[in-house]
């Protein structure tokens, strides 16, 4: 099965572009900025651990909610 993709790819602030679970993980690992570490645990946690297409998506879902919660996301086309 292949893994989930965001389509069309989610690009955060910094020309960041995300195109699927993978990436999403490593922003986050190398992301100390966070207003809300706690959720950002507990996403980074729910993508970890997504097995799935159901679970995968609502991971997806998850880190867009997070990025667009800590104003990373770069403009309103990726919501």
């Amino acid at each position: 099965m292949p893994e989930f993709r965001f389509d069309p790819p989610l690009t955060l602030k910094g020309n960041i572009v995300i195109r699927n679970l993978d990436d999403a993980v490593s922003f986050m690992v190398g992301y100390r900025k966070a207003r809300r570490p706690e959720l950002l645990t507990s996403v980074l946690h729910r993508l970890e651990g997504a097995a799935g297409e159901t679970e995968e998506r609502d991971a997806a879902f998850a880190f867009r909610g997070w990025a667009e919660t800590e104003d990373l996301t770069s403009n309103s086309t990726n919501k």
